[in-house]
């Protein structure tokens, strides 16, 4: 049976002729239950013992989950960042001194983490597929729910002028990569994975072999001022990587966070404006410029044509054009009746 002690409900059941009490850590009696019922069934399938088990500390499978996520082989690279990622956003939080089975959803909701939505929710993805790995490997009974921030999408742009300011301070390598994701609309990781004979100085395109789907096999152009920095970039060279890293395990280098970080720190620009965005302006002037939802959903690399469907923003000129025109009609009839 559910008994209630303060806010919060505890358990009280018999198996196998022993008595299991304990805390629900819930306030809700309905998940309150569904932790019961969880418990009775694996007290049931295991005995009484598998209940009174005493759970580790986050910290400590903390460990455990990341060893899981550098070898499981169903994992692909970009996963094993986001979690290494997510899981150091966590690990600098009060969470990783409590017992997994005291987590609760209360006690996720009272964590501050600081970031854009995005960033915060890598850390709360983390944690919940972290305590998922948990009830999966028979650590604890039950996950809390975790709930996730409202993201509103990559809306923000790179304007002409932040994008002025920041090159004029913004160090190498990350000026270069932020010059060719706003000119080809390619992601991060795509642009970091560039390699010299992937490029058709004729054709004047880049080839970009693979990607997260098969449509991210494409190729994008080459402006003006790619063509310089390619130039500089491939002096005396014809293969390799275009952004090269004795320190990367792949070779090449893997991000430019940091530097990008201090120097919309230095120009005061809000956290929200990630590298990401330099993608999104090219996707909104692409369409702008053609009106061709396909082509853009083809050189930016989208399989669903709903995420290309973000850039059709619709233009206010022909609005501000209308009421211009409203009003000098307006005008026109007032000076009529004024004459007469």
């Amino acid at each position: 049976m559910l008994y209630r002690r303060g806010n919060v409900w505890h358990y009280d059941f018999m198996v196998a002729g022993r008595r299991q009490r304990g805390t629900t850590y819930e306030s809700s009696e309905s998940r309150a239950r569904k932790i019961e019922s969880k418990l009775v069934a694996k007290a049931e399938e295991r005995g009484p013992g598998a209940v009174l088990r005493r759970a580790p500390l986050l910290g400590d499978f903390g460990q455990r989950f990341m060893e899981w996520v550098q070898h499981a082989r169903d994992l692909a690279p970009k996963t094993r960042r986001y979690y290494s990622v997510g899981w150091d956003q966590i690990g600098r939080t009060p969470l990783v001194e409590m017992s997994l089975d005291r987590i609760t959803t209360e006690e996720v909701d009272s964590l501050r983490l600081k970031g854009s939505p995005s960033y915060v929710n890598q850390a709360l993805r983390t944690l919940r597929r972290m305590l998922g790995k948990a009830v999966e490997w028979n650590v604890i009974t039950a996950v809390p729910r975790v709930k996730l921030m409202k993201e509103l999408g990559r809306e923000q742009t790179i304007s002409p002028e932040t994008e002025a300011k920041l090159l004029a301070i913004a160090k190498q390598p990350m000026k270069d990569v932020l010059i060719v994701i706003q000119d080809t609309g390619m992601r991060p990781e795509e642009v970091f994975r560039i390699r010299l004979e992937n490029v058709d100085w004729v054709r004047g395109i880049i080839f970009n072999p693979g990607g997260k789907t098969r449509a991210s096999r494409r190729h994008v152009p080459i402006s003006g001022r790619i063509s310089d920095l390619l130039m500089v970039r491939s002096a005396g060279k014809r293969d390799g990587w275009l952004f090269p890293s004795t320190r990367a395990a792949g070779g090449h280098l893997t991000t430019v966070a940091k530097q990008f970080r201090e120097a919309r720190r230095k120009l005061g620009l809000p956290e929200s404006l990630v590298l990401y965005c330099a993608r999104h302006i090219f996707g909104t002037a692409a369409y702008e410029a053609t009106g061709n939802l396909a082509m853009v959903m083809k050189v930016m690399g989208h399989s669903d044509v709903r995420t290309s469907m973000r850039y059709q923003h619709p233009g206010i000129e022909p609005i501000r054009e209308a009421i211009e025109q409203r009003n000098l009609r307006h005008n026109s009839r007032h000076s009529d009746l004024t004459v007469q």
